[in-house]
This record gives structure tokens, C-alpha cells and sequence, in this order.
């Protein structure tokens, strides 16, 4: 009996040895994944994947896996303009520092991130959970040029920079706030920069005077709206910042502008008046404005909804190179020839004047703003190159319009009253 006891207690001691050797050895695994302060630095142990964030950060790896950050460097359009980019021989970190940040804590794998961004199967996330959570500073006011130094100050190790004060400690990592995670400037390090040639043209535009700024509103109330739930599991609920990074999502487009409009019928021509309010804190279109077009369209129809006339104004920005053509390419572009986008909090008036539909006693009028595809603005030989990166090719979403938002009404010819209604 004894015996029998002696042996059940040395098998209880091995199996809670084992389990005690296990639950060590995963905890030293999943520490691995961050680098040590005095283990040497590698990218595999400064950059883990953003999966293995998701055993604990759940909500926000979600929604990241389906955030346009989440692609940063396997978009058609970006690895087609870093290919006509790094052809050209310039410093491939330039562009590698915020769509691949890996490039500020090793400046001599650009080369080789390069290649694999290109071959379509990189082995590396480009901004990952990581890349954004060990930003220790940035450039309050980037002027960020190739060669130069980059916009940001990533610090390697195990410390996790956020933006919580009342964090749950980790096995994981180290957590610090950093008042940075709450402010404007965490973004516009990266998302404010212009074409290296034109640093007048900075994306965002006069920001910090809009009615937004001056309430308190940052890039992160828009762009990471707030939620109620638990940042990490076995953390209580609370408000937590969103991880889908919306840009150009259909709740935030109909937030961003504001159309008024009229009609006066004067005999054979009808002017039609148009009020743009851009209701967002800064330019429209922003990232690469170089590429990105707004436009507002017009449609008219007359008798039996048929179509009469059509017009459209374009918000962009018009560049030439140092030839004095147009290009699309920032990093080819040295001069500013024209430039139409909307301004932060800027109400623009747009008129159209056009023949007043004849035989019938009203007519429709359809008033619409889209995200114009940027291949409308592309070279033929650059569109191409854009649709060989993608299996979907020219059918790509790239390749299409995204619209906005859209109003109707009906004039009467009479009088010339317009009358707003419900489109559809």
C-alpha cells in the first residue's frame, strides 16, 4: 500500500513538474517574441507578427486584419510606384519608413524588402501592431526626405507603448503610456509628409486651426473612433480605441461634406448654383494627393428621365517634373502647377450653366461627389504596371470610382423652384 502511495506521489510531482516546465516554456516563448533588452536585436524578435498579438488583443487584431494599414505594402498601386521608385536609384527607405517602419531599427534590409515587396510574397509585415506600439517619439513637423532622417523614433524592446494609463500587466511585453497615443501627431508623422521636391504641398493642409482642432479633436477621433470592450483579455470593459483606420468608409463620408444647392431657370439656359462644405479638419483629397481626385458631378435629366447634360469639377493636385510635364509620381514632381483640392472647413461654389430641358415642365437634377479611380489620372504604361500586381488586373477596386455622397431634386421650368427629394 505504501509502495503503491509513494509511486501515485511521484507521478503527481512529475505531471505538475511537466505542466510547471510547460507553462514556463510558453511564457519564455511568448517573451521571445519581443526582443530582450539584452538579447541581440534581430527582426523576428524587434517586429513579431501582429498574430501572435491577437491571443490576447482580439477586438483590435480583428479589426486590423481588415484595415487598409493592414496592406501597406502589398497594394497593386504601392508596390507599382515603389518599383518605378526604387528603379530610378533612390533611397528605398524613404518609403520603407512609414509603409514598412522595420527600416528604422535596420536601415540594411531596405534592399532586400524591396525585392520581396515586389515579388508579391514578402516575409514581413509592413505596419503591423508592433511597428505602431514601439514609437517613442516622432516629428512634430516632418520634413522627411530621401537620405534624411526618418519621421519617426521606434525603441526596441520590451516595452509596448500605448495609450492607456490603467494597462493590464502582461507576461508578454512591458506596457508604458505615452500621451503621444492620444495625439494628432502619431499620425501626421507619416501622413502629413508632400513630395520631396514640393514641401509646400503637406497633405493635411492648416489643421490645427479648424473648428475640430480648436474642440479638441484629434486623427484618432475620426480615424480610431472609441468602443466599449475589453482591450485585452481578462481586462475589464472600457472605451477603447478602434483599429479599422477608416478613410474612406461609407459612415465617415457622410460626415465629411455638406451640398447645398439651386436652380435658376433664365428662358433657353438654367444656372445651377452648388455650395461644397467640407466639414473635415483637413484637405480633401490628403494621402497622396498627387494620385488622389475628388469630383463633383452634375446629371440632368429632362423628359422621361433621359439624360440632357452632364458636368463635373475636379478637387486634385497638378505636379510637373523638372522637364515641366505633368507627373503623378511625388518623387519625380518639383513644382506645384495647380491645385483645386477642398480645404479644411472651406465651403466652395460651384456654378453650371446649361440648356434648359425643352418639352416637359420639370426636370431632375442629381448632385454627387465621389473618390475618382486613380487610374482616371494614370499614364497608360503606369496602369498597367498597377494592374500586373494585382490577379484581378484592370478589374481591380483601385481601377473604380467610389462615391461620396449624392442629392437630388426637381426644378419646375415655371418658375424655377427647386425641389430637394430623396435620390432613388
Amino acid at each position: 500500500m505504501r509502495v503503491i502511495v509513494a509511486r501515485t506521489q511521484r507521478v503527481k510531482i512529475f505531471v505538475v513538474g511537466l505542466t510547471v516546465l510547460g507553462l514556463l516554456s510558453g511564457v519564455g516563448w511568448f517573451q521571445g517574441t519581443f526582443a530582450k533588452e539584452d538579447a541581440p536585436l534581430t527582426p523576428e524578435k524587434v517586429f513579431p507578427a501582429s498574430s501572435k498579438c491577437k491571443k490576447c488583443h482580439i477586438r483590435a487584431s480583428e479589426e486590423y486584419d481588415e484595415s487598409v494599414i493592414a496592406r501597406a505594402i502589398v497594394t497593386p498601386t504601392f508596390r507599382a510606384m515603389l518599383e518605378d521608385y526604387a528603379g530610378k536609384g533612390k533611397d528605398k527607405r524613404y518609403c520603407l519608413n512609414c509603409h514598412a517602419p522595420q527600416t528604422v531599427v535596420f536601415p540594411d534590409l531596405a534592399d532586400t524588402m524591396v525585392k520581396q515587396i515586389l515579388s508579391g510574397d514578402p516575409t514581413f509585415e509592413g505596419v503591423g501592431c508592433i511597428q505602431c506600439h514601439l514609437i517613442k517619439s516622432v516629428e512634430v513637423n516632418p520634413t522627411t526626405k530621401p537620405g534624411g532622417p526618418p519621421p519617426m523614433k521606434l525603441e526596441p524592446g520590451r516595452t509596448v507603448f500605448g495609450g492607456y494609463k490603467d494597462y493590464l500587466e502582461s507576461k508578454a511585453h512591458d506596457s508604458q503610456y505615452l500621451d503621444l497615443f492620444k495625439k494628432s501627431d502619431l499620425c501626421l508623422a507619416c501622413h502629413s509628409l508632400a513630395p520631396p521636391g514640393v514641401p509646400e504641398a503637406e497633405a493635411v493642409g492648416n489643421w490645427k486651426n479648424t473648428k475640430a482642432a480648436k474642440e479638441g479633436k484629434t486623427c484618432q477621433t475620426c480615424h480610431m473612433p472609441q468602443g466599449f470592450d475589453a482591450s485585452a483579455n481578462e481586462e475589464k470593459k472600457r472605451d477603447i480605441a478602434g483599429h479599422e483606420f477608416n478613410g474612406k468608409s461609407p459612415a465617415l463620408r457622410k460626415q465629411a461634406f455638406d451640398l447645398d444647392y439651386d436652380t435658376e431657370v433664365q428662358g433657353a439656359q438654367t444656372k445651377l448654383t452648388v455650395k461644397v462644405k467640407n466639414l473635415v479638419p483637413h484637405n480633401v483629397p490628403t494621402s497622396h494627393p498627387i494620385w488622389n481626385e475628388v469630383y463633383l458631378q452634375i446629371v440632368i435629366r429632362g423628359r422621361n428621365l433621359t439624360e440632357v447634360y452632364r458636368d463635373k469639377r475636379a478637387y486634385a493636385r497638378t505636379f510637373t517634373d523638372a522637364k515641366g510635364n505633368k507627373t503623378l509620381m511625388d518623387h519625380d514632381a518639383v513644382k506645384l502647377a495647380e491645385d483645386t483640392v477642398l480645404k479644411a472647413d472651406e465651403t466652395r461654389v460651384e456654378t453650371f450653366t446649361f440648356p434648359t430641358p425643352p418639352n416637359t415642365p420639370s426636370f431632375d437634377v442629381e448632385i454627387s461627389l465621389h473618390y475618382a479611380t486613380p487610374g482616371e489620372r494614370w499614364t497608360e504604361a503606369f496602369a498597367k504596371r498597377v494592374a500586373s500586381f494585382t490577379m484581378k488586373g484592370h478589374n481591380d477596386p483601385v481601377f473604380k470610382t467610389s462615391e461620396i455622397t449624392v442629392r437630388c431634386g426637381n426644378t419646375k421650368v415655371s418658375d424655377g423652384k427647386l425641389m430637394k427629394k430623396p435620390c432613388g
